[in-house]
């Protein structure tokens, strides 16, 4: 519909990342001593809680080494929703640098919006004993949140944290029917993750290696002040048509179309970053930048196919 096609797998990531938190839960029964009889890892799936009853309540032999042998977990997304607290500015922007075959390349995508993500987490058990322990296992945990860092974006280099806040924690006791029928506890967990959804990645962006600024003469100005009065050329409004200077010079905007054009530079201002313009400057890194003031007596013109000043 907007005319993008792109996938990152953002959400999925956050299904898995949600399900891999609980995929080591033990349960152990210990004798009277304290001594460990058994020890059975809890196997965890996603579904809704209604597929898994099903299969409990109608499969016959349940008392076989089957995957569907209680206890069990499951966990499911149960919905999504925008969270307007955490907005970020709409038109920010992330960036990230890359060399591929000695070829620097700059990818650019929008700040990413704040979502919401409601998972319910759901452990089947046959007596009330193996529900604690499971629960024991995880509430410590969440006080009320659990930040978990995961590599969100790799093409953009992009690792975040992840909170994860737990809601709430319901016991529901399924027996119905004859005293012989089989009996399932159920323990409901409410989570709620504050996560992203990130905008398509542009790329092909131009790297600013250095930066030039070019002061002209001003037209039909007196020889004798041509070098104190000067114009700077910029698309910038200003609220006064010129700044006297602490020298007493003037510092004027070019507002007039007949003073645009490359003629009549009497000096240019050049920043590169210490090392020259090939040095390779990741984001956020502090650098040093040497300037340098160039001044043309008589005044030249710039080539705009050489790129070179005559």
């Amino acid at each position: 519909m907007l005319g993008q096609t792109f996938y990152h797998q953002t959400i999925r990531k956050y299904v898995a990342l949600f399900g891999t938190l609980f995929n080591d839960i033990n349960i152990e029964k210990k004798d009277s001593g304290g001594n460990v009889l058994s020890r059975q890892k809890v196997p965890i799936a996603y579904g809704p809680k209604q597929k898994f009853l099903t299969r409990i309540n109608q499969d016959a032999d349940l008392d076989k080494q089957v995957a569907i042998q209680l206890p069990r977990m499951g966990f499911e997304m149960t919905g999504m929703a925008y969270d307007p607290i955490r907005k970020l500015n709409t038109i920010g922007t992330l960036t990230h640098k890359e060399t591929i075959n000695g070829n620097r390349n700059v990818k650019k995508m929008f700040n990413p919006s704040p979502y919401i993500f409601d998972f319910s987490l759901y452990a089947f058990v046959e007596n009330a004993e193996d529900g604690t322990q499971i629960l024991e296992q995880i509430l410590p945990f969440f006080t009320p949140e659990f930040n978990v860092t995961v590599n969100i974006i790799t093409d953009m280099g992009l690792s975040i944290d992840i909170p994860i806040v737990i809601q709430s924690a319901t016991s529901e006791d399924s027996y119905e029917g004859e005293f012989s029928a089989r009996r399932t506890i159920i323990w409901t967990i409410s989570f709620m993750m504050k996560g992203f959804i990130y905008p398509d990645i542009k790329t092909g962006q131009s790297i600013i290696k250095k930066i030039e600024v070019a002061f002209k003469e001003i037209a039909g100005a007196n020889p004798t002040d041509a070098l104190n009065e000067v114009l700077l050329e910029t698309s910038t409004p200003f609220n006064n048509d010129q700044f006297l200077l602490e020298t007493g010079s003037f510092l004027l905007t070019e507002n007039s179309t007949t003073e645009l054009g490359f003629d009549n530079i009497i000096s240019k201002i050049t920043v590169v970053p210490e090392g020259g313009s090939n040095t390779y400057i990741t984001p956020g890194d502090d650098f040093d930048a040497n300037t340098t003031i160039t001044v043309y007596n008589p005044p030249v013109r710039y080539d705009e196919s050489t790129g070179t000043y005559e």
